[in-house]
């Protein structure tokens, strides 16, 4: 064993209150813990909580707390585990069959809800679950990071444990302000805060998509700040966009910011030298895990990859992987024990020791031998995010019979279409021995994430029985569109009985009848005495009908699927085909219905436009946001710039302005002189609107950038499926790809140097208004 990597855990001073709101207890009554709220607030309110959900049953429960970044969260956390529950912290984005799925792993439970005003009492919501009687601690679901997640239980004596290694290793005092832009539900945001509770330091938790909010905490006298690299990457990137446009004589980002510490993913020489340069604070180092909280941690300034030193109450070791007999300094299984977890904890990480320091190679699953070597897929990864057209890699072992002969498969996802396999593999050869080379490229669009951004592990697909629905599925489309040839869908949008349908069309009574009965049964139609929601208009759905059968029988029949699949995007059939005027019409006439005309309307009234405004439009669309701009203000300009195969002529009204001179148009956007920027069913295409940068250009100071347009559903691959995931195919035979979720827009948002200001969603379709600013 290394020189010094265990600690005495008999000698540390056993002074830790019994419970964390306990901690809280012993705080002077007026410190400031939170936001708006001194310790004795926080006891006086985590105990109403407390008091509450003790009267509802809450003890020895599972009860998940599904709520977001702030002095709620913690009010809530304290007053679940005073009750004697057990919470689940989730992300707030968290679905419902998620929800499901882990209640189930834990044996069921209820959904903690909040107080809907003063006053009022917070609930729980479902089915009791069966009590434990294992004492006050938390279930936290595993990140995903190293398979599907599974849950952890940690007693509350653990994270009172994390919380001295906080104050006694890391060094957090309650002179402190404790900036938090990661999830509370993540058990690294977890010890943290509980830190904070211990040490009475100041507690700011901020969402994690709030980066203009961090930065103004960093700004305002933030002292430390917990991040882990996506977040820190972004915070960077973000200020040194800011200082560019403030230029010289700017105050500092961070005027008070002593520690920036990072956890839950690897830190290399790039991201350090990237922060340090912004902020003036290297990257501190922090390595845990959900079982056991933060175990090493070191100081800003550590080669890259290090994670540092065991902390107070750790203890740690190394095994060999064939062996598994102890070893000295490596590679080996890491090992590790707290004070009060004593047994040993195999982490499942490869590691060596390197003067008193600790290095992360990457999982045992992932590392990779070749020959007598050991290759970190880690650094191999940090010299390919080095290279300009690279947004993501992940590199990972493709196992050989014989040891030693393993290969080496970097998965990249690439920012431009520019950049390919042969670049990358010289760019790589530049920077890397040759054996450190991988063998095999593989361009991704993207990689899957936990929620705290650490790239999650490789996804398995295997069928369902699902499949066999599928399989049959056709059926219902095809009897959809038989309807619409028939001329059905007018009478049955208003509602009329057989007769009238069969007098009326000209059909055979008793087919008819059995056609409309399995529609029926298929839930297409309804024969309820009045609608059970909002009436589709006729015409809409009509136009949406003519779409999907012209798309099934061509754009996205089998046939193109499978072809799309050999070819790539960028060599897809839709790219070789001549324009077709027919499909463009029946496409802007499905695109462009009372729906779309309503989302325009609604979306200028978010972005409040001024007589005179000038608004820059980049659509796959007729210009819809201009005409209607125009039609109520003689006095705005515009530029138009229609994107995409498919956008069809330009609407009469936006056509007579750009003759008039009131519109310009085409790909080259204006700088700096749009008041508004839209972006209409554009985001996703590469070659359109997926560029943010270039949008939030457009902008005058104080402008404001809205994206109308359809996301795929946060779901989890192979859980249950999720309303509008079939646009993905779509987009993989004629549309782009860019952004497929709202958190992928989001996250791309902040990284061009623009916050998020609202996003607005449409109960029943996918179809999001997101509105945007740059960062102040």
């Amino acid at each position: 064993m290394a020189e010094g990597t265990e600690r005495a855990e008999d000698t540390l001073p056993r002074t830790l209150p019994d419970t964390l709101l306990d901690a809280v207890g012993r705080l002077a009554p007026d410190t400031g813990i939170l936001p708006g709220r001194t310790a004795a607030e926080l006891s006086a309110e985590a105990h109403r909580v407390a008091d509450a959900l003790k009267a509802q049953g809450a003890e020895g429960e599972v009860v998940v707390l599904r709520l977001p970044n702030g002095p709620g969260w913690v009010v809530h956390f304290l007053g679940l585990l005073a009750a004697g529950a057990r919470p689940l912290p989730v992300a707030p984005d968290t679905p419902d069959p998620e929800v499901r799925r882990l209640l189930g792993l834990a044996g069921g439970g209820r959904v903690l809800t909040p107080a809907d005003r003063p006053g009022r009492a917070p609930r729980l919501d479902g089915t009791p679950g069966t009590p434990a009687d294992d004492g006050p601690g938390v279930l936290l679901p595993t990140s995903g990071s190293t398979g599907a997640p599974k849950l952890v239980w940690r007693p509350e004596a653990s994270w009172l444990s994390e919380a001295r290694r906080y104050r006694d290793g890391v060094g957090l005092t309650a002179e402190d302000v404790l900036l938090l832009p990661i999830p509370l539900s993540h058990a690294y945001a977890l010890g943290w805060m509980c830190g904070a509770l211990l040490t009475g330091a100041a507690l700011n938790p901020v969402p994690p998509t709030g980066l203009g909010e961090a930065a103004r905490a960093l700004a305002a006298g933030a002292t430390v700040v917990a991040l882990v690299p996506a977040t820190a990457r972004l915070l960077a990137t973000r200020q040194r966009l800011r200082a560019r446009r403030a230029g010289p004589g700017a105050a500092p980002p961070a005027p008070r910011l002593r520690i920036a510490m990072t956890g839950a993913g690897p830190v290399d020489h790039l991201l350090d030298a990237l922060f340090r340069e912004t902020y003036g604070v290297g990257l501190a180092r922090n390595y845990g895990s959900t079982e056991l909280g933060a175990v090493l941690s070191g100081p800003a300034g550590l080669p890259p990859l290090s994670v540092g030193a065991p902390l107070p109450g750790v203890g740690i070791r190394l095994l060999d992987r064939t062996t598994r007999a102890e070893t000295a300094d490596g590679p080996g299984i890491l090992q590790i024990r707290t004070d009060v977890l004593p047994d040993w904890h195999d982490t499942g990480d490869l590691a060596v020791s390197e003067q008193g320091f600790w290095r992360i190679l990457g999982r045992e699953g992932t590392a990779v031998r070749r020959g007598a070597r050991w290759v970190a897929p880690l650094e191999i990864e940090s010299v390919l995010r080095a290279h300009d057209g690279v947004r993501d890699v992940r590199v990972a072992a493709r196992r050989r019979p014989h040891e030693g002969e393993d290969g080496l498969v970097a998965e990249v996802v690439v920012a431009d279409e520019g950049t390919g396999e042969e670049e990358l593999r010289a760019h790589a050869a530049r920077h890397l021995a040759p054996y450190k080379v991988p063998d095999t490229f593989l361009l991704r669009t993207a990689l899957p994430k936990t929620a705290v951004g650490k790239t999650a592990a490789p996804v398995r697909y295997r069928l369902t029985p699902r499949a066999l629905r599928a399989a049959r599925a056709y059926k219902e489309s095809e009897l959809l569109f038989a309807l619409h040839d028939l001329g059905a869908l007018t009478a049955l949008a208003q509602g009329a009985d057989l007769a009238e349908i069969s007098a009326g069309l000209g059909c055979d009574t008793r087919a008819l009848e059995l056609l409309l009965d399995t529609a029926s049964a298929l839930g297409l139609v309804s024969t309820a005495p009045e609608p059970s929601g909002p009436a589709v208009p006729a015409d809409e759905l009509a136009a949406f009908v003519e779409l999907e059968k012209r798309l099934s029988r061509d754009l996205v029949s089998r046939e193109a699927l499978a072809a799309v699949a050999r070819t790539g995007i960028r060599d897809r059939p839709f790219e070789q085909r001549p324009y077709d005027a027919e499909l463009a019409r029946v496409y802007q006439g499905a695109m462009s219905g009372p729906s779309a005309r309503a989302r325009t309307a609604l979306g200028l009234r978010l972005v409040r436009p001024r007589p005179g405004t000038r608004l820059v439009e980049v659509t796959a669309g007729p210009g819809r946001y201009l005409e209607r701009l125009l039609a109520g203000d003689p006095t705005a300009t515009g530029h138009l710039w229609q994107t995409g195969r498919l956008a069809g002529p330009v609407s009469e009204p936006v056509r007579a302005a750009v003759a008039a001179g009131r519109i310009t148009t085409g790909p080259e956007l204006p700088h700096g002189s749009a008041d508004v920027c839209v972006v209409a069913n554009s985001v996703h295409d590469p070659a359109g609107g997926a560029p943010l940068a270039p949008l939030l250009r457009t902008l005058k100071p104080g402008g404001r950038l809205l994206v109308d347009d359809v996301f795929l559903p946060c779901g989890t691959p192979g859980g249950e499926p999720g309303e509008g995931a079939e646009l993905a195919l779509d987009w993989l035979t004629h549309g782009g790809t860019r952004w497929p979720t709202l958190a992928a827009l989001t996250a791309g948002l902040a990284e061009a140097g623009a916050d998020l200001v609202r996003d607005l969603r449409f109960e029943g379709s996918p179809c999001h208004l997101v509105l945007a600013k740059e960062a102040d």
